[in-house]
This record gives structure tokens, sequence and C-alpha cells, in this order.
């Protein structure tokens, strides 16, 4: 059975209009990905096989920590050993670093880009605008695959939260509560999309349908660790890893956001939850899983 078949039969209706954005593949994943162990390594595997396997041209973007020597080096120990052809790093440490020459052409190079783990608000601030960015996001028009685990997941979407769970403290297990966290302007290779991490770990349902709220039409995407999706130019997910992910349509949902105070819990009634686990497909342009 094609493929065009089976979107025909899992979508409600047929002619759900629909925007897209030029892109290759794009991979979220929800951090903790397995770098050990035989046979573990599913999810950087994928990635260096969508990068181009033994000719891959690796980038490492380890923006997000204040560490970035530490953070890069397990990714390029790992993607050397899986057999890619070079692992380089794009060293940014200031906003400026990400509009120099150099920058751009280990970018233009790249097969793969690889965004790590971090702080969300360094991302935003030494890449968001630069030149940098818009390169990735040609690259990735161009078919180059862009992965990011956790806090680099983060940025591949239209959306990404910052700040934390503000009045409700900590995010584990936090009911949903109207200005829990800040929405500020990814990188736009998902768009209508924002993609959250660590999800089951650290009960972040409250604060992904406290942004969503407030958002109307977004759709919400939560990984657990050592969990990814790729997402090709068809706007097909698929799951990969060990954990689940989580999808909420907000599409028909209503809340009372703007009638509370900051702080209170909020009301949100027909939304749409998905949970899928590993292996299993969903179309984003019709918002419905793909059942075959």
């Amino acid at each position: 059975m094609s493929r065009d078949k089976n979107l025909e039969l899992s979508a409600p209706v047929a002619s759900t209009p629909s925007r897209r954005v030029n892109q290759g593949p794009v991979m979220p994943i929800g951090g903790g990905e397995e770098k050990d162990g035989d046979g573990g390594k599913e999810v950087l595997q994928r990635f260096l096989d969508l990068a181009g396997g033994k000719q891959a041209r690796i980038v490492v973007v380890p923006t997000a920590s204040e560490t970035p020597e530490e953070m890069s080096q397990p990714y390029i120990d790992v993607f050397s050993e899986l057999g890619a052809k070079s692992v380089e790093v794009l060293d940014v440490r200031e906003r400026q670093d990400a509009n120099s020459d150099a920058c751009v052409q280990l970018l233009e190079g790249a097969t793969g880009i690889f965004i790590t783990g971090g702080a969300q608000s360094r991302l935003v601030a030494l890449l968001a605008g630069t030149l940098a960015m818009e390169c990735i996001r040609l690259r990735n028009a161009d078919g180059v695959v862009v992965a990011g685990t956790s806090a680099g997941a983060s940025i591949v979407a239209s959306h990404l939260m910052s700040g934390g769970t503000g009045l409700a403290g900590n995010s584990g297990s936090a009911a949903a509560r109207k200005g829990m966290v800040e929405l500020v302007a990814g990188f736009g290779l998902l768009q209508d999309i924002i993609v959250d991490q660590h999800f089951s770990q650290r009960g972040r349902m409250g604060r992904l349908l406290s942004v969503y709220a407030a958002n109307p039409g977004l759709l919400s995407i939560g990984l657990d660790e050592d969990t990814a999706v790729v997402i090709d130019r068809e706007g097909i997910l698929e799951v990969l890893g060990s954990g689940m992910v989580t999808i909420v349509n907000g599409r028909n949902a209503t809340s009372d956001y703007y009638e509370r105070d900051v702080g209170e819990v909020l009301t949100v009634v027909d939304s749409h939850l998905f949970v899928l686990g590993p292996g299993r497909r969903f179309n984003l342009n019709t918002r419905r899983p793909i059942m075959t």
C-alpha cells in the first residue's frame, strides 16, 4: 500500500489546508540519548545515516552550553566511532562569532548539523537572527539534516519555551498555570510547532499546556529522554528511541487563559492528545497518526 493511501485513510478531513516550509530532515531529540553500549545508539546512528553515513561531515553546535568543549567531546567521539568522515565544532562564544565568515563557511560544508543541550536562553542570545542561524535554515532547505538534543531540540521549532517554569516553580508534576514560561522565537525549521524535552522524566505536561493555551493552534510535541522524532520534507514524523512522544493538538482547544491572573491554574478543553511509541508515524499536515 502506498504512503499516499495510508495518509488518506488516517486523515479525518482529506482536504485540510496546510502551509509547508521548504525543509530537509529535522530531528529533535528529548535529551539523554544513548551514546554507549552495543546497538544502543539508534538515535545518533539515524542522524549519521541521514547526514551521509561514512561520507558525513558533521558540525556540532555546543552553543547552549557554558562548557562547550566538554559538551561537544562526547559527540565528536561517538560520531567518529560510528564512522563519520569528519566531525567539527562550531565555536560561538560571542554573538559576533555567529556572524563571521568562518562560521558560515563551516556550516556551508556540513552534511549534518547537530545542536547540543544546555540553556535555551544561550541559543537565543547567541544564535537567533544571526548569519549562522540563517545558514542553518538555508542548509536545511537544501536537504541537510538538522538535529538538536534537549535545549537544541527546542530551538529548531518556530517557538520555544524560555525562563523555566516561573511562578509554578519546578516543572515536575506542575499544574498548567498562566505565565509559567515565556515563549520566544526559534529557528523556524518547523512551523506552528513547539517542542519540549525530558518530557515524562520531568513531568512537563503542565507547562506545555500553559503555552498552547495562550497560543491557540500550536501543535505541541513532548519528547522523552533517549527518544527522537525525524520529520521529513513531506511533514511525516517518525518516532525513534526507547521512550514515547506526546503530541497535543491545540487547533480546536479553548481555555480561560485570558480570564486568569498570572499564576492561576488554567482550564483547557477540547485539546487532542496522542501518545506514540517507537516506530510510529504522524502526519503533521493533517495532524493525525498513521496507524498502518
